[in-house]
């Protein structure tokens, strides 16, 4: 609704009441622009206008009304410069009334532009500009209801961009610190997954170490285990070999006892002979194959010794075969 206000009051005070109508003196090219000008023709206007200038360089209306065609063709850079020559102090003051009002409406209608593209404080450069305008025409016509009217539109638009431009701030802070703590979420979803495939590693880490160390003392009870029954058969080896060489010596000593014993017999018996007188042998003889017959003890002791000839050799065969048997060498 205000720009609507603003372009209506624009288009009927730009092509009527601010168009410099010359009184004093006629000049074609000034008529055939404000001819142009009426009938919406802003380029043709401007054309007339451009040779009014050159023939009246210096004249403050022909620079009014150059502006005006401008503003209508929508330059608004060359219609502000056109306007600002016409508010020189030399000129009309009526003149310059309406050069600053239409100065104004040029600044207001720059400040809508970047009002609707959201550049809200270039929007409240122009609309200061265009309340500077207003005001200045203000002084050079007071009591102008129109420029008063188009002098508070543009303090409300200020003071309307100045509340866009704070919410424009206050929005843009809240997404910044919404970007802010969506990255440092992020960041902190990073940390905490980092931590966990650290820790996560860490487990696995200690799981293969304590399956390293349950192998190798497996690996070490293994080997104690084949140690020690090693050691029991080289024992059992030592025992065996003890228990043979004990029955060995066993062996030889019963076989060297029996040879004594038979040798300590042989030897008193021998004695007995010996001692006996020749007198007193019995007389109990036997005949040795020669019409001789041999004493009685002597025939008993070869008989005794006929009996156990067998036996005396397996014991001498036992004596020989202990003798012969060899210690077994050890291999630890």
């Amino acid at each position: 609704m205000k720009w609507a206000f603003t372009a209506m009051v624009w288009m009927a005070l730009g092509s009527s009441a601010f168009a410099w109508e010359p009184f004093r003196s006629t000049n074609s090219d000034v008529e055939r622009g404000n001819e142009r000008l009426r009938a919406n023709d802003a380029n043709g206007a401007l054309q007339a206008y451009d040779r009014a200038a050159q023939s009246l360089p210096g004249d403050a209306g022909v620079q009014l009304n150059r502006g005006l065609a401008l503003l209508a063709a929508g330059d608004l850079a060359q219609a502000r410069e056109a306007l600002l020559r016409a508010t020189d102090p030399r000129g009309d003051r009526d003149v310059r009334a309406d050069a600053y009002y239409d100065l104004g409406l040029a600044f207001y209608r720059e400040g809508d532009t970047f009002a609707t593209q959201e550049e809200h404080q270039q929007a409240q450069a122009q609309f200061r500009e265009a309340v500077d305008a207003f005001r200045r025409s203000l002084r050079l016509r007071p009591g102008d209801r129109q420029t008063a009217w188009n002098l508070e539109l543009a303090l409300r638009r200020i003071r309307e961009e100045q509340e866009r431009q704070e919410q424009q701030e206050q929005e843009q802070q809240e997404q910044q610190d919404q970007q802010q703590q969506d990255q440092q979420d992020q960041q902190d979803q990073q940390d905490q997954q980092d931590q966990q495939d650290q820790q996560d590693q860490q487990d696995q880490q200690q799981q293969d170490q304590q399956q390293d160390q349950q192998q190798d003392q497996q690996q070490q009870d293994q080997q104690q285990q084949d140690q020690q029954q090693q050691d029991q058969q080289q024992q059992d080896q030592q025992q065996d070999q003890q228990q043979d060489q004990q029955q060995q010596d066993q062996q030889q000593q019963d076989q060297q006892q029996q040879d004594q014993q038979q040798q300590d017999q042989q030897q008193q018996d021998q004695q007995q002979q010996d001692q006996q007188p020749q007198d007193q042998q019995p007389q109990d003889t036997e005949d040795d194959g020669n019409g001789q017959r041999l004493p009685g003890h002597v025939e008993r002791v070869l008989d005794a010794l006929q009996d156990d000839e067998q036996s005396l050799e397996r014991v001498r065969a036992r004596a020989r075969a202990a003798r012969e048997r060899r210690q077994p060498s050890r291999d630890w």
